[in-house]
């Protein structure tokens, strides 16, 4: 299986193997938060994923992917984009190939394997559009511009035809595991909770283990009342906003990532300004429900 991954290729040609991320920003037993940071033109080391992931691009705009065997993959990954990654996928690495800078957090789950889907429940949007979609999607690109062939979508040589990654390369039943799911966060509508202020666009959840991936929105002035802990860790990446934490005055503001360890008690809160987080937990929220909360859903 290594050298249909190239990782015996790697080792051949000397090459050694980076992280997936610039920088590893928290790590559990079940988790890994990573940084991916590009300015343009960089380009993060050749590189192995072993676990399943998830991407949240939070600036950026076009990279290339180019796997140790030479194919080639643009991809388009503006703010706001997530993907989930599924399927285990050759060595590679990361190129900046826009005029911006590429930011995006990467989560790996240590604990799922390759292909796995019990438990994994996306946006009923997401499962809909179903698991090739992305696959259709490469498939017609390669289509339009073959190996060293220019086309409006990809520049010359980007996408090579029929090259060993591309899914009309593969067996049905390879192809049938590809099991990305694109969500464009933007297109999203905010569910709103039980708490005045607060709502959310849940972008992913494990119903097994109660570990859930979402966006979450307090309006100026709103927050959390009470002191409280959790059932598990939970993280959170500030995209927007001023966000509080009263006792301790821990201030949230774009760019900050914050980790309150499981049973560790915060809180109360207040959003000083509306305020947007993503925030991800990687087991139950609450050991109980919360008395700011009305039903069970909303505490979860």
């Amino acid at each position: 299986m290594s050298d249909e991954y190239g990782l015996e290729l790697a080792k051949q040609r000397g090459i050694e193997l980076g992280d997936i991320g610039t920088e590893l920003l928290q790590e559990t037993d079940d988790i890994r938060v990573w940084r991916v940071d590009l300015d343009p033109g960089e380009t993060i080391p050749f590189h192995y994923h072993h676990h399943p992931y998830v991407v949240f691009s939070l600036a950026g705009d076009k990279n290339v992917v180019e796997s140790i065997f030479g194919d080639k993959r643009e991809t388009f990954e503006p703010p706001g984009h997530v993907v989930y990654r599924n399927a285990a996928s050759p060595v590679h690495r990361l190129t900046n190939v826009s005029d911006v800078r590429y930011e995006s957090r990467l989560v790996e789950f240590k604990k799922v394997g390759w292909g796995t889907t019990e438990g994994f429940l996306p946006l009923r949007r997401a499962a809909e559009a179903g698991p090739a979609a992305g696959a259709q999607a490469v498939g017609a690109g390669a289509a339009r511009g073959g190996a060293g062939e220019a086309s409006p979508a990809h520049p010359a040589g980007v996408v090579p035809a029929a090259s060993p990654t591309s899914p009309e390369a593969l067996p049905p039943d390879v192809r049938d595991a590809f099991k990305e799911v694109l969500i464009q966060t933007q297109d999203l509508e905010w569910a709103a909770k039980s708490l005045a202020g607060l709502s959310q666009k849940m972008l992913w959840r494990n119903e097994e283990t109660g570990a859930s991936i979402a966006l979450v929105r307090f309006e100026e002035g709103a927050g959390i009342p009470d002191s409280h802990a959790h059932a598990s860790n939970q993280f959170m990446y500030c995209l927007s906003g001023r966000y509080r934490y009263i006792p301790t005055g821990t201030t949230l503001t774009p760019g900050s990532f914050y980790w309150n360890p499981k049973g560790s008690v915060h809180g109360p809160t207040i959003a000083e300004e509306t305020t947007v987080l993503l925030e991800i937990y990687d087991g139950p929220h609450y050991p109980q429900r919360p008395s700011w909360y009305d039903n069970d859903e909303d505490a979860r």
